[in-house]
Protein backbone atom coordinates (compact mmCIF):
# COMPACT_ATOMS: atom_id res chain seq x y z
CA UNK A 1 0.00 0.00 0.00
CA UNK A 2 1.05 3.66 -0.23
CA UNK A 3 2.87 5.82 2.28
CA UNK A 4 3.52 2.94 4.03
CA UNK A 5 0.45 1.70 5.37
CA UNK A 6 -0.73 -1.73 4.66
CA UNK A 7 -4.01 -4.26 5.30
CA UNK A 8 -2.83 -5.94 8.37
CA UNK A 9 -4.26 -9.08 10.26
CA UNK A 10 -4.68 -8.10 14.24
CA UNK A 11 -4.99 -10.49 17.35
CA UNK A 12 -7.85 -9.87 19.56
CA UNK A 13 -5.72 -7.87 22.20
CA UNK A 14 -4.60 -5.93 19.27
CA UNK A 15 -8.04 -4.65 18.07
CA UNK A 16 -8.80 -3.48 21.42
CA UNK A 17 -5.38 -1.49 21.84
CA UNK A 18 -6.73 0.11 18.92
CA UNK A 19 -10.07 0.99 19.47
CA UNK A 20 -8.25 2.22 22.74
CA UNK A 21 -6.01 4.67 20.47
CA UNK A 22 -9.23 5.55 18.18
CA UNK A 23 -11.38 6.52 21.34
CA UNK A 24 -8.12 8.27 23.08
CA UNK A 25 -7.13 10.63 19.93
CA UNK A 26 -11.12 11.37 19.38
CA UNK A 27 -11.47 12.78 22.82
CA UNK A 28 -8.05 14.55 22.37
CA UNK A 29 -9.59 16.58 19.40
CA UNK A 30 -12.99 17.27 20.69
CA UNK A 31 -11.04 18.54 24.07
CA UNK A 32 -8.21 20.23 22.08
CA UNK A 33 -10.78 23.01 21.81
CA UNK A 34 -10.17 23.71 25.42
CA UNK A 35 -7.26 25.10 24.55
CA UNK A 36 -8.01 27.84 21.80
CA UNK A 37 -10.88 29.17 24.54
CA UNK A 38 -8.26 29.09 26.67
CA UNK A 39 -6.14 31.59 24.73
CA UNK A 40 -9.51 34.01 24.50
CA UNK A 41 -9.20 34.32 28.86
CA UNK A 42 -5.80 34.74 28.70
CA UNK A 43 -6.54 38.19 26.34
CA UNK A 44 -9.39 39.23 28.35
CA UNK A 45 -7.27 38.40 31.52
CA UNK A 46 -4.28 40.81 29.68
CA UNK A 47 -7.00 43.54 28.91
CA UNK A 48 -8.13 43.39 32.64
CA UNK A 49 -4.92 43.92 33.76
CA UNK A 50 -4.17 46.41 31.92
CA UNK A 51 -7.03 47.84 33.25
CA UNK A 52 -6.12 47.21 37.04
CA UNK A 53 -4.55 50.97 37.84
CA UNK A 54 -6.98 52.75 35.80
CA UNK A 55 -8.99 55.71 37.76
CA UNK A 56 -12.61 55.18 37.13
CA UNK A 57 -14.61 57.84 36.21
CA UNK A 58 -18.33 58.59 36.40
CA UNK A 59 -19.75 56.81 33.44
CA UNK A 60 -21.31 58.93 30.59
CA UNK A 61 -22.48 56.78 27.84
CA UNK A 62 -25.03 53.83 27.80
CA UNK A 63 -22.53 51.06 26.77
CA UNK A 64 -20.70 49.26 29.99
CA UNK A 65 -18.06 51.29 31.78
CA UNK A 66 -13.99 50.48 31.44
CA UNK A 67 -11.68 52.59 33.41
CA UNK A 68 -9.18 54.66 31.68
CA UNK A 69 -5.40 53.37 32.07
CA UNK A 70 -2.59 55.82 33.18
CA UNK A 71 0.69 55.00 32.04
CA UNK A 72 1.79 52.14 30.49
CA UNK A 73 2.57 48.61 32.05
CA UNK A 74 4.21 45.40 30.43
CA UNK A 75 0.87 44.54 29.71
CA UNK A 76 -0.37 47.04 28.09
CA UNK A 77 2.82 46.90 25.68
CA UNK A 78 1.73 43.46 25.40
CA UNK A 79 -1.70 43.66 23.90
CA UNK A 80 -0.51 46.69 22.18
CA UNK A 81 1.23 43.80 20.40
CA UNK A 82 -1.68 41.86 20.14
CA UNK A 83 -3.65 44.17 18.62
CA UNK A 84 -1.04 44.89 15.49
CA UNK A 85 -1.24 41.01 15.35
CA UNK A 86 -5.12 41.07 15.05
CA UNK A 87 -4.93 43.58 12.45
CA UNK A 88 -2.56 42.09 10.03
CA UNK A 89 -4.00 38.63 10.22
CA UNK A 90 -7.54 40.41 9.43
CA UNK A 91 -6.08 42.20 6.14
CA UNK A 92 -8.14 39.88 3.35
CA UNK A 93 -5.96 37.63 1.34
CA UNK A 94 -7.95 38.33 -1.54
CA UNK A 95 -11.20 39.51 -2.07
CA UNK A 96 -13.97 36.45 -1.40
CA UNK A 97 -10.79 34.08 -0.05
CA UNK A 98 -10.65 35.21 3.58
CA UNK A 99 -8.75 37.18 5.87
CA UNK A 100 -4.65 36.05 6.93
CA UNK A 101 -6.09 34.50 10.12
CA UNK A 102 -8.54 32.88 8.84
CA UNK A 103 -6.02 31.02 6.78
CA UNK A 104 -3.50 30.51 9.55
CA UNK A 105 -6.56 29.08 12.23
CA UNK A 106 -7.33 27.04 9.45
CA UNK A 107 -4.25 25.81 8.40
CA UNK A 108 -3.01 25.17 12.04
CA UNK A 109 -6.70 23.05 13.27
CA UNK A 110 -6.35 20.66 9.69
CA UNK A 111 -2.80 20.52 10.68
CA UNK A 112 -3.25 19.49 14.38
CA UNK A 113 -6.64 16.72 13.17
CA UNK A 114 -4.25 15.64 10.62
CA UNK A 115 -1.51 14.96 13.10
CA UNK A 116 -4.23 13.20 16.17
CA UNK A 117 -5.41 11.24 12.80
CA UNK A 118 -2.19 9.68 11.74
CA UNK A 119 -0.07 9.15 14.80
CA UNK A 120 0.61 6.10 16.55
CA UNK A 121 -0.93 4.32 13.59
CA UNK A 122 1.85 2.69 12.35
CA UNK A 123 1.36 0.85 9.58
CA UNK A 124 -2.06 -0.19 9.83
CA UNK A 125 -4.39 0.85 7.24
CA UNK A 126 -7.59 0.73 8.52
CA UNK A 127 -6.37 2.04 12.05
CA UNK A 128 -5.90 5.81 10.28
CA UNK A 129 -8.88 4.97 8.17
CA UNK A 130 -11.12 4.68 11.25
CA UNK A 131 -8.99 7.46 13.24
CA UNK A 132 -9.90 9.89 10.05
CA UNK A 133 -13.39 9.10 10.95
CA UNK A 134 -13.57 9.31 15.11
CA UNK A 135 -11.23 12.46 14.88
CA UNK A 136 -13.95 14.14 12.35
CA UNK A 137 -17.14 13.19 14.33
CA UNK A 138 -15.12 14.25 17.60
CA UNK A 139 -15.52 17.83 15.87
CA UNK A 140 -19.31 17.84 15.04
CA UNK A 141 -20.67 18.70 18.89
CA UNK A 142 -18.21 21.87 18.14
CA UNK A 143 -19.44 22.43 14.43
CA UNK A 144 -22.79 22.96 15.80
CA UNK A 145 -22.31 24.79 18.41
CA UNK A 146 -20.65 27.13 16.33
CA UNK A 147 -23.46 27.86 14.61
CA UNK A 148 -25.90 28.12 17.36
CA UNK A 149 -27.41 31.59 16.93
CA UNK A 150 -28.87 32.20 20.61
CA UNK A 151 -26.58 34.46 23.08
CA UNK A 152 -26.65 31.80 25.46
CA UNK A 153 -24.42 29.32 22.99
CA UNK A 154 -21.37 28.56 25.96
CA UNK A 155 -18.96 29.31 22.83
CA UNK A 156 -20.14 32.36 22.80
CA UNK A 157 -20.35 32.87 26.34
CA UNK A 158 -16.57 31.77 26.36
CA UNK A 159 -15.31 33.98 23.36
CA UNK A 160 -17.46 36.91 24.04
CA UNK A 161 -18.44 36.74 20.29
CA UNK A 162 -21.44 36.87 18.36
CA UNK A 163 -22.73 34.32 16.27
CA UNK A 164 -21.82 36.27 12.85
CA UNK A 165 -18.16 36.61 14.21
CA UNK A 166 -18.48 33.48 14.99
CA UNK A 167 -19.77 32.16 11.08
CA UNK A 168 -16.32 32.32 9.70
CA UNK A 169 -15.20 29.48 12.36
CA UNK A 170 -17.99 27.31 11.88
CA UNK A 171 -17.17 27.42 7.79
CA UNK A 172 -14.21 27.11 8.09
CA UNK A 173 -14.34 23.63 10.42
CA UNK A 174 -17.23 22.25 8.41
CA UNK A 175 -14.14 22.46 5.08
CA UNK A 176 -11.95 20.71 7.49
CA UNK A 177 -14.31 18.08 7.92
CA UNK A 178 -15.19 17.70 4.57
CA UNK A 179 -11.43 16.82 3.96
CA UNK A 180 -11.54 14.35 7.27
CA UNK A 181 -14.46 12.32 6.01
CA UNK A 182 -14.02 12.54 2.30
CA UNK A 183 -10.95 10.74 3.11
CA UNK A 184 -12.27 8.27 5.47
CA UNK A 185 -14.82 7.32 3.05
CA UNK A 186 -12.36 7.60 0.09
CA UNK A 187 -10.04 4.73 2.30
CA UNK A 188 -12.46 2.85 3.63
CA UNK A 189 -14.08 2.20 -0.26
CA UNK A 190 -10.62 1.96 -1.59
CA UNK A 191 -9.98 -1.57 1.16
CA UNK A 192 -13.82 -2.91 0.21
CA UNK A 193 -12.40 -2.60 -3.74
CA UNK A 194 -8.53 -3.77 -2.78
CA UNK A 195 -10.28 -6.72 -0.72
CA UNK A 196 -12.96 -7.82 -3.38
CA UNK A 197 -15.62 -7.30 -0.73
CA UNK A 198 -17.24 -4.12 -1.74
CA UNK A 199 -20.21 -5.97 -3.53
CA UNK A 200 -21.17 -7.83 0.40
CA UNK A 201 -20.32 -4.79 2.45
CA UNK A 202 -22.43 -2.11 0.50
CA UNK A 203 -25.43 -4.08 1.41
CA UNK A 204 -24.62 -3.87 5.15
CA UNK A 205 -26.27 -1.42 7.16
CA UNK A 206 -23.34 0.18 8.27
CA UNK A 207 -21.68 0.94 5.44
CA UNK A 208 -25.13 2.24 3.91
CA UNK A 209 -25.77 4.68 6.90
CA UNK A 210 -21.99 6.17 6.38
CA UNK A 211 -22.63 6.76 2.78
CA UNK A 212 -26.15 8.35 3.65
CA UNK A 213 -23.74 10.31 6.13
CA UNK A 214 -21.01 10.91 3.82
CA UNK A 215 -23.88 12.21 1.06
CA UNK A 216 -25.66 14.61 3.13
CA UNK A 217 -22.90 16.37 4.63
CA UNK A 218 -21.41 16.61 0.90
CA UNK A 219 -24.27 18.45 0.11
CA UNK A 220 -24.45 20.13 2.76
CA UNK A 221 -20.97 21.23 1.99
CA UNK A 222 -21.97 22.26 -1.64
CA UNK A 223 -24.78 24.16 -0.98
CA UNK A 224 -23.11 26.75 1.29
CA UNK A 225 -20.94 27.60 -1.77
CA UNK A 226 -20.35 30.96 -2.29
CA UNK A 227 -21.66 31.21 -5.96
CA UNK A 228 -24.60 28.92 -4.76
CA UNK A 229 -25.80 30.74 -1.49
CA UNK A 230 -25.62 34.31 -3.76
CA UNK A 231 -27.62 32.31 -6.24
CA UNK A 232 -30.22 31.81 -4.16
CA UNK A 233 -29.60 32.33 -0.39
CA UNK A 234 -33.21 30.28 0.90
CA UNK A 235 -32.24 26.68 -0.86
CA UNK A 236 -28.75 27.23 0.94
CA UNK A 237 -30.98 28.12 4.65
CA UNK A 238 -33.76 25.83 3.93
CA UNK A 239 -30.98 22.80 3.17
CA UNK A 240 -29.02 23.51 5.61
CA UNK A 241 -31.32 23.48 8.25
CA UNK A 242 -33.18 20.53 7.45
CA UNK A 243 -30.22 18.68 6.55
CA UNK A 244 -27.86 18.79 9.51
CA UNK A 245 -30.92 17.97 11.78
CA UNK A 246 -31.24 14.60 9.32
CA UNK A 247 -27.73 13.92 9.72
CA UNK A 248 -27.48 12.64 13.06
CA UNK A 249 -29.69 9.66 11.92
CA UNK A 250 -27.77 8.21 9.81
CA UNK A 251 -24.71 9.00 11.75
CA UNK A 252 -26.20 6.87 14.61
CA UNK A 253 -26.93 3.78 13.26
CA UNK A 254 -23.39 3.87 11.51
CA UNK A 255 -21.07 2.76 13.95
CA UNK A 256 -21.80 2.41 17.53
CA UNK A 257 -18.50 4.00 18.77
CA UNK A 258 -19.58 7.48 17.47
CA UNK A 259 -22.75 7.50 19.36
CA UNK A 260 -21.89 9.73 22.20
CA UNK A 261 -20.57 12.62 19.85
CA UNK A 262 -23.67 12.11 18.00
CA UNK A 263 -25.89 12.42 21.24
CA UNK A 264 -23.62 15.21 21.51
CA UNK A 265 -24.69 17.10 18.26
CA UNK A 266 -28.38 16.38 19.58
CA UNK A 267 -28.38 17.70 22.63
CA UNK A 268 -26.91 20.97 21.27
CA UNK A 269 -29.56 21.10 17.81
CA UNK A 270 -32.51 20.51 20.84
CA UNK A 271 -30.69 23.09 22.74
CA UNK A 272 -30.37 25.72 19.85
CA UNK A 273 -34.07 24.90 19.30
CA UNK A 274 -35.58 26.27 22.83
CA UNK A 275 -33.17 29.20 22.42
CA UNK A 276 -35.01 30.31 19.48
CA UNK A 277 -38.18 29.27 20.77
CA UNK A 278 -37.44 31.53 23.42
CA UNK A 279 -35.75 34.53 21.46
CA UNK A 280 -39.63 34.37 19.46
CA UNK A 281 -42.07 37.62 19.93
CA UNK A 282 -45.72 38.54 18.61
CA UNK A 283 -45.61 42.62 17.67
CA UNK A 284 -47.97 44.47 15.79
CA UNK A 285 -46.55 47.14 12.66
CA UNK A 286 -46.96 49.07 10.25
CA UNK A 287 -44.77 48.34 6.71
CA UNK A 288 -44.31 51.09 4.44
CA UNK A 289 -41.76 52.28 1.05
CA UNK A 290 -39.88 55.12 1.46
CA UNK A 291 -40.54 57.29 -1.81
CA UNK A 292 -38.39 57.73 -4.07
CA UNK A 293 -36.27 54.72 -3.15
CA UNK A 294 -36.40 50.72 -2.82
CA UNK A 295 -36.17 50.58 0.44
CA UNK A 296 -38.92 49.35 2.67
CA UNK A 297 -39.42 50.46 6.26
CA UNK A 298 -41.01 48.66 9.48
CA UNK A 299 -42.03 50.59 12.50
CA UNK A 300 -43.09 48.21 15.58
CA UNK A 301 -44.36 50.60 18.31
CA UNK A 302 -43.85 49.17 21.67
CA UNK A 303 -45.63 48.99 24.85
CA UNK A 304 -43.89 46.86 27.71
CA UNK A 305 -40.29 48.44 27.35
CA UNK A 306 -39.12 45.98 30.48
CA UNK A 307 -37.26 43.99 27.83
CA UNK A 308 -36.70 46.35 24.90
CA UNK A 309 -35.34 48.52 27.29
CA UNK A 310 -32.11 45.98 27.73
CA UNK A 311 -31.05 45.99 24.38
CA UNK A 312 -28.11 47.05 22.70
CA UNK A 313 -28.01 49.70 20.21
CA UNK A 314 -26.77 47.96 16.76
CA UNK A 315 -28.02 44.89 17.62
CA UNK A 316 -30.43 43.17 14.87
CA UNK A 317 -33.83 40.78 14.72
CA UNK A 318 -34.63 38.44 12.77
CA UNK A 319 -38.14 39.17 10.93
CA UNK A 320 -40.26 36.19 9.93
CA UNK A 321 -41.76 37.18 6.52
CA UNK A 322 -45.42 38.46 7.58
CA UNK A 323 -48.09 37.74 5.90
CA UNK A 324 -50.88 39.58 7.96
CA UNK A 325 -52.68 37.11 9.56
CA UNK A 326 -51.73 36.18 13.39
CA UNK A 327 -49.78 32.92 13.61
CA UNK A 328 -50.88 30.22 15.20
CA UNK A 329 -47.70 29.20 15.92
CA UNK A 330 -47.83 25.20 15.55
CA UNK A 331 -45.37 23.23 14.98
CA UNK A 332 -45.03 23.66 11.08
CA UNK A 333 -45.91 27.32 11.41
CA UNK A 334 -42.99 27.62 14.21
CA UNK A 335 -40.47 26.23 11.89
CA UNK A 336 -41.54 28.29 8.89
CA UNK A 337 -41.30 31.50 10.85
CA UNK A 338 -37.65 30.62 12.02
CA UNK A 339 -36.52 30.21 8.41
CA UNK A 340 -38.39 32.46 6.54
CA UNK A 341 -36.55 35.17 7.76
CA UNK A 342 -34.38 37.98 7.33
CA UNK A 343 -32.10 40.28 9.91
CA UNK A 344 -32.87 43.64 10.31
CA UNK A 345 -30.54 45.96 12.28
CA UNK A 346 -32.94 47.93 14.95
CA UNK A 347 -32.64 51.44 13.41
CA UNK A 348 -33.96 53.28 16.64
CA UNK A 349 -33.25 53.21 20.25
CA UNK A 350 -36.22 51.31 21.82
CA UNK A 351 -36.35 52.52 25.17
CA UNK A 352 -35.99 56.76 23.95
CA UNK A 353 -38.10 56.05 20.93
CA UNK A 354 -40.64 53.54 22.04
CA UNK A 355 -40.56 52.20 18.88
CA UNK A 356 -38.51 49.57 16.53
CA UNK A 357 -37.41 50.67 12.91
CA UNK A 358 -36.14 48.17 10.70
CA UNK A 359 -35.19 49.50 6.86
CA UNK A 360 -33.71 47.23 4.42
CA UNK A 361 -33.03 47.71 0.86
CA UNK A 362 -35.27 45.73 -1.44
CA UNK A 363 -33.86 42.09 -3.35
CA UNK A 364 -35.29 39.09 -4.02
CA UNK A 365 -36.76 36.68 -1.87
CA UNK A 366 -38.51 37.77 1.75
CA UNK A 367 -37.59 41.53 1.29
CA UNK A 368 -39.07 41.42 -2.04
CA UNK A 369 -42.34 40.20 -0.85
CA UNK A 370 -42.36 43.38 2.18
CA UNK A 371 -42.40 45.50 -0.65
CA UNK A 372 -45.19 44.21 -2.58
CA UNK A 373 -47.22 44.22 1.16
CA UNK A 374 -45.97 47.90 1.91
CA UNK A 375 -46.99 48.74 -1.46
CA UNK A 376 -50.69 47.10 -0.63
CA UNK A 377 -51.05 48.82 2.28
CA UNK A 378 -49.97 52.10 0.94
CA UNK A 379 -53.90 52.45 -0.68
CA UNK A 380 -54.68 53.10 3.03
CA UNK A 381 -52.09 55.75 3.20
CA UNK A 382 -53.39 57.52 -0.08
CA UNK A 383 -57.00 57.50 1.01
CA UNK A 384 -56.35 59.23 4.03
CA UNK A 385 -56.21 56.76 6.20
CA UNK A 386 -53.62 55.68 8.97
CA UNK A 387 -51.62 52.49 8.03
CA UNK A 388 -52.87 49.29 9.21
CA UNK A 389 -50.98 47.50 12.11
CA UNK A 390 -50.36 43.98 11.08
CA UNK A 391 -49.12 40.53 13.33
CA UNK A 392 -45.24 40.25 12.94
CA UNK A 393 -43.22 38.00 14.36
CA UNK A 394 -39.16 39.14 15.53
CA UNK A 395 -36.74 36.47 16.86
CA UNK A 396 -33.59 38.09 18.78
CA UNK A 397 -31.80 41.27 19.21
CA UNK A 398 -28.92 39.66 18.18
CA UNK A 399 -25.57 40.74 17.26
CA UNK A 400 -22.08 41.39 18.44
CA UNK A 401 -22.95 45.36 19.12
CA UNK A 402 -23.98 44.30 22.76
CA UNK A 403 -19.73 44.16 23.76
CA UNK A 404 -19.68 47.83 22.36
CA UNK A 405 -16.67 49.42 24.66
CA UNK A 406 -17.28 52.40 26.50
CA UNK A 407 -17.00 55.01 23.93
CA UNK A 408 -16.13 57.75 26.50
CA UNK A 409 -12.89 56.39 27.26
CA UNK A 410 -11.78 57.46 23.26
CA UNK A 411 -10.81 61.19 22.21
CA UNK A 412 -12.35 60.50 18.96
CA UNK A 413 -14.84 58.93 16.80
CA UNK A 414 -15.12 58.13 13.42
CA UNK A 415 -18.58 56.49 12.16
CA UNK A 416 -18.88 55.30 8.38
CA UNK A 417 -21.65 54.14 6.93
CA UNK A 418 -22.13 53.11 3.36
CA UNK A 419 -26.26 52.98 2.39
CA UNK A 420 -28.29 51.05 4.56
CA UNK A 421 -25.27 50.80 7.02
CA UNK A 422 -26.36 53.75 8.75
CA UNK A 423 -29.27 51.18 10.66
CA UNK A 424 -26.28 50.21 12.57
CA UNK A 425 -24.21 53.21 12.64
CA UNK A 426 -27.07 56.01 13.38
CA UNK A 427 -28.38 54.81 16.68
CA UNK A 428 -24.38 54.13 18.13
CA UNK A 429 -23.93 57.86 16.48
CA UNK A 430 -27.32 58.96 18.39
CA UNK A 431 -26.61 57.08 22.09
CA UNK A 432 -23.21 58.83 22.19
CA UNK A 433 -24.11 62.20 21.13
CA UNK A 434 -27.33 62.79 22.68
CA UNK A 435 -26.00 61.13 26.20
CA UNK A 436 -22.86 62.55 26.02
CA UNK A 437 -23.97 66.16 25.13
CA UNK A 438 -26.90 65.95 28.20
CA UNK A 439 -23.67 65.27 30.26
CA UNK A 440 -21.31 68.68 31.38
CA UNK A 441 -18.07 66.28 31.41
CA UNK A 442 -16.08 66.10 28.06
CA UNK A 443 -16.73 64.20 25.24
CA UNK A 444 -15.61 62.45 23.08
CA UNK A 445 -15.17 64.01 19.89
CA UNK A 446 -17.43 62.38 17.17
CA UNK A 447 -17.62 62.24 13.12
CA UNK A 448 -20.00 60.21 11.24
CA UNK A 449 -20.28 60.13 7.39
CA UNK A 450 -22.93 58.16 5.50
CA UNK A 451 -22.49 57.84 1.87
CA UNK A 452 -25.92 57.13 -0.15
CA UNK A 453 -26.54 56.85 -3.76
CA UNK A 454 -29.50 58.99 -3.37
CA UNK A 455 -30.19 61.75 -0.52
CA UNK A 456 -33.70 60.41 -0.35
CA UNK A 457 -32.61 57.37 1.20
CA UNK A 458 -32.15 58.95 4.56
CA UNK A 459 -35.90 60.28 4.75
CA UNK A 460 -36.41 57.31 7.64
CA UNK A 461 -33.19 58.98 9.69
CA UNK A 462 -34.04 62.96 8.62
CA UNK A 463 -37.41 64.04 8.04
CA UNK A 464 -37.57 67.16 6.11
CA UNK A 465 -38.31 70.19 8.45
CA UNK A 466 -41.83 70.53 7.18
CA UNK A 467 -42.75 66.81 8.14
CA UNK A 468 -44.76 66.88 11.52
CA UNK A 469 -41.85 65.15 13.08
CA UNK A 470 -40.54 65.13 17.03
CA UNK A 471 -37.47 67.41 17.72
CA UNK A 472 -34.23 65.99 17.31
CA UNK A 473 -32.04 66.06 20.39
CA UNK A 474 -29.98 69.38 20.52
CA UNK A 475 -26.54 67.57 20.56
CA UNK A 476 -27.70 65.99 17.07
CA UNK A 477 -27.91 69.37 15.51
CA UNK A 478 -24.58 70.38 16.96
CA UNK A 479 -22.74 67.61 15.73
CA UNK A 480 -24.14 67.23 11.69
CA UNK A 481 -23.78 63.92 9.99
CA UNK A 482 -21.97 64.81 6.92
CA UNK A 483 -23.99 62.55 3.90
CA UNK A 484 -22.22 62.25 0.67
CA UNK A 485 -24.20 61.41 -2.55
CA UNK A 486 -22.45 59.59 -4.77
CA UNK A 487 -24.86 59.35 -7.33
CA UNK A 488 -24.95 61.98 -10.20
CA UNK A 489 -27.65 64.96 -10.96
CA UNK A 490 -30.15 64.72 -12.98
CA UNK A 491 -31.92 62.11 -14.91
CA UNK A 492 -29.43 60.15 -15.06
CA UNK A 493 -30.50 59.16 -11.73
CA UNK A 494 -33.85 58.06 -12.24
CA UNK A 495 -31.99 55.73 -15.53
CA UNK A 496 -29.82 53.81 -13.39
CA UNK A 497 -32.71 52.15 -11.91
CA UNK A 498 -33.45 48.79 -13.82
CA UNK A 499 -37.21 47.96 -14.53
CA UNK A 500 -37.63 45.87 -11.44
CA UNK A 501 -36.22 48.83 -9.32
CA UNK A 502 -38.59 51.03 -10.37
CA UNK A 503 -41.55 49.03 -10.20
CA UNK A 504 -40.31 48.69 -6.25
CA UNK A 505 -39.62 52.19 -5.84
CA UNK A 506 -43.11 53.47 -7.13
CA UNK A 507 -41.18 54.90 -10.04
CA UNK A 508 -43.89 57.47 -10.65
CA UNK A 509 -43.02 59.06 -7.49
CA UNK A 510 -38.80 59.83 -7.57
CA UNK A 511 -38.00 62.61 -6.58
CA UNK A 512 -35.28 64.72 -8.63
CA UNK A 513 -32.07 64.83 -6.60
CA UNK A 514 -32.06 68.31 -6.95
CA UNK A 515 -35.33 69.20 -5.48
CA UNK A 516 -34.34 67.21 -2.52
CA UNK A 517 -31.17 68.52 -1.43
CA UNK A 518 -32.77 71.88 -1.35
CA UNK A 519 -35.52 70.71 1.15
CA UNK A 520 -33.30 71.88 4.78
CA UNK A 521 -32.70 68.41 7.17
CA UNK A 522 -32.32 68.55 10.86
CA UNK A 523 -29.09 67.22 11.87
CA UNK A 524 -27.25 66.67 8.69
CA UNK A 525 -24.86 68.33 6.27
CA UNK A 526 -24.88 67.39 2.37
CA UNK A 527 -21.90 66.87 0.19
CA UNK A 528 -21.76 66.03 -3.36
CA UNK A 529 -19.96 62.59 -4.27
CA UNK A 530 -17.62 59.96 -2.70
CA UNK A 531 -16.20 60.94 0.84
CA UNK A 532 -12.83 60.78 0.58
CA UNK A 533 -11.38 57.93 3.35
CA UNK A 534 -8.09 58.93 3.56
CA UNK A 535 -8.92 62.66 4.12
CA UNK A 536 -10.96 61.51 6.96
CA UNK A 537 -8.91 58.89 8.36
CA UNK A 538 -5.92 61.54 8.58
CA UNK A 539 -8.66 64.06 9.81
CA UNK A 540 -9.50 61.95 12.58
CA UNK A 541 -6.09 60.42 13.73
CA UNK A 542 -3.62 63.56 12.66
CA UNK A 543 -5.79 66.16 15.15
CA UNK A 544 -5.53 63.90 18.33
CA UNK A 545 -2.99 61.30 20.00
CA UNK A 546 -5.52 59.61 22.26
CA UNK A 547 -7.53 56.46 21.50
CA UNK A 548 -9.56 56.63 18.13
CA UNK A 549 -12.60 54.34 17.69
CA UNK A 550 -13.61 53.43 14.33
CA UNK A 551 -16.88 51.99 13.45
CA UNK A 552 -18.17 51.30 9.93
CA UNK A 553 -21.00 49.47 7.86
CA UNK A 554 -21.62 49.28 4.05
CA UNK A 555 -20.13 48.01 1.06
CA UNK A 556 -16.88 45.66 1.15
CA UNK A 557 -15.18 47.84 -0.96
CA UNK A 558 -15.67 50.71 1.00
CA UNK A 559 -14.97 48.70 4.33
CA UNK A 560 -11.32 47.55 3.09
CA UNK A 561 -10.41 51.09 1.45
CA UNK A 562 -11.20 52.66 5.13
CA UNK A 563 -9.20 50.00 6.54
CA UNK A 564 -6.78 50.35 4.77
CA UNK A 565 -5.94 53.65 5.94
CA UNK A 566 -6.69 53.29 9.29
CA UNK A 567 -3.83 50.21 9.44
CA UNK A 568 -1.38 52.74 8.46
CA UNK A 569 -2.06 54.59 12.13
CA UNK A 570 -1.97 50.84 13.54
CA UNK A 571 1.28 50.53 12.51
CA UNK A 572 2.44 53.03 13.94
CA UNK A 573 1.43 52.58 17.41
CA UNK A 574 -1.52 53.80 17.88
CA UNK A 575 -4.61 52.80 20.11
CA UNK A 576 -7.37 52.05 17.52
CA UNK A 577 -10.32 50.15 18.66
CA UNK A 578 -11.87 48.70 14.99
CA UNK A 579 -15.59 47.64 14.26
CA UNK A 580 -16.97 46.36 11.01
CA UNK A 581 -20.21 45.12 10.85
CA UNK A 582 -21.27 43.15 8.01
CA UNK A 583 -24.16 40.81 6.80
CA UNK A 584 -22.16 38.29 5.06
CA UNK A 585 -23.60 35.15 2.90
Amino acid sequence: MAFGYEFVTLTEPEKEQRRHLLDLYATVAQWSALGVFALFQFYFLLSWLAGSDAETERPKSPFQQHAKVKGTSWTRKTQQALRRVFWWAGKSVRNGWGTRGEWIVGMAWTSWLLLLSIYRTGNDYLHLTKRLGMVGVSQLPLHYLLAMRSPYSPVQLLTRLSHEQLKVSHQILGRILCLLFGLHACLYLNFFVQAGIFVKRIKDLDVIMGIMSITIFSILSTTALETLRRWNYRVFYTTHIILASLLIYPLFFHVKHIRPYVMEVFVVILLHQIFRNYSLRRYSGTVSLIRGTNLVQIRIPLILLDKEMKWKVGQHVYLSRPTGVSPSFSSYETFVLRNRTNPFTIASLPAKDKQLLLVARTLNGNTKKLAELGRSLSAHIEAGEPSPSIPMVLEGPYGASARLPDFSTFDRILLVAGGVGATFVLPIYRSIVEYEGASRSPSPQVRFVWAVRKLAETQWAFPPLDQDQPELDSAIIDNLVEVCVTRPLGPDLEAEYDGEDIELAEAEQLIPLEDEMEKPRRGMTIRSGRPDMFAIVNEAFGKSTGRVAVLVCGPQGMTEELRGYVGSWVSQGRDVYWHSETFGW
